[in-house]
């Protein structure tokens, strides 16, 4: 199923860098989506007529993006949010059921700055529909609804298993490359080993990336081997940091990453790898939502394509 409502998130800087609004406007435009342009900012403390210059410029940003795209076609809907910037875009994608909110990955919001990345993940956290980040500089390609070299890294967590969901779709219709990355979270780096300890360390390592790329096959439904090129792979290191260095190798022009929603506590502890991937990456990244009560999901749980579960919205970009 296509995207209906596509939401674009404007930064407040200037009209010459509206990634997320040029690439969402070609999406619109290739699927016949509804488009809603937002912009966050104190506009209505300016009153009715200060109001109305913001709107104009808002209208007139949209029209330069549009003949800059070739999306002059499309039925776009300008919305002036106020507020904290996450809350409320999350506030108005609910309520006209945005299949797909597009912002950029190096967004800056009038409220304050936000380092590279953070916004895109909070906002992904927040919306119930899958977040598309899109990096500075990106080019919008010619055919905008295909990404043709996808990696979706998979941990086994529903918040993963959903994005595989999504990624599988993205394969279907580009018929393009798609693999299926598992991190082993720093296997063996915290000691060093010599002599018969580094060859249990190697056999060992050895049986967990077999055991890995087993279960990752299992995920693949047989049929979905007829419409793209899918493989797998393990590595062992920061999950963040691998899961770049593997887009980077591959030239994935999409990475498919599983958002799950963890406490603010647990983002503390452990960190997040969205948001390292977000920093890092020059990809365009598909950020997935998980469920909002993640339960406990033992890793070998998914075992075929239908037990993989389907993401709120439609995915098929």
């Amino acid at each position: 199923m296509k995207p209906k409502t596509i939401v674009a998130v404007l930064e407040s800087s200037s009209a010459a860098n509206d990634v997320a609004l040029t690439r969402a406007s070609s999406l619109a435009r290739w699927y016949e989506s509804e488009l809603h342009v937002v912009h966050v900012g104190a506009w209505d403390r300016a009153g009715r007529s200060g109001g109305d210059t913001v709107r104009d410029a808002l209208v007139e940003r949209i029209t330069l993006a549009a003949v800059g795209s070739g999306t002059g076609d499309v039925n776009v809907v300008p919305a002036l949010l106020s507020g904290s910037p996450v809350d409320a875009i999350a506030d108005y994608a609910d309520r006209v059921a945005a299949d797909l909110v597009v912002v950029g990955k190096e967004a800056r919001h009038a409220s304050g700055y936000w380092a590279t990345g953070s916004f895109a993940a909070a906002l992904g956290k927040a919306v119930k529909a899958p977040t598309f980040a899109v990096p500075a500089g990106h080019v919008r390609p010619a055919d905008p609804a295909l990404f043709r070299n996808v990696l979706v890294p998979i941990d086994f967590s529903d918040a993963s298993l959903r994005a595989l969901s999504a990624a599988l779709n993205l394969a279907q219709q580009s018929g393009g490359q798609l693999r299926l990355l598992h991190v082993l979270d720093r296997f063996g780096a915290e000691t060093v080993y010599s002599g018969a300890r580094a060859f249990r360390l190697m056999a060992d390592f050895r049986a967990r990336v077999a055991r890995s790329n087993r279960e990752l096959q299992a995920l693949i439904p047989p049929e979905a081997l007829n419409w793209s090129d899918i493989d797998v792979a393990t590595v062992s290191g920061v999950p963040g940091d691998a899961i770049v260095a593997a887009a980077s190798e591959r030239r994935a022009d999409l990475i498919v990453l599983g958002l799950p929603r963890r406490t603010l506590m647990a983002e503390l502890v452990s960190g997040s790898t969205a948001h390292r991937v977000l920093r890092r990456t020059t990809s365009p990244v598909l950020l997935v939502p998980g469920p909002a009560h993640v339960p406990q999901t033992h890793w070998l749980r998914a075992r075929s394509y239908e037990g993989v579960p389907r993401v709120h919205g439609s995915i098929t970009m």
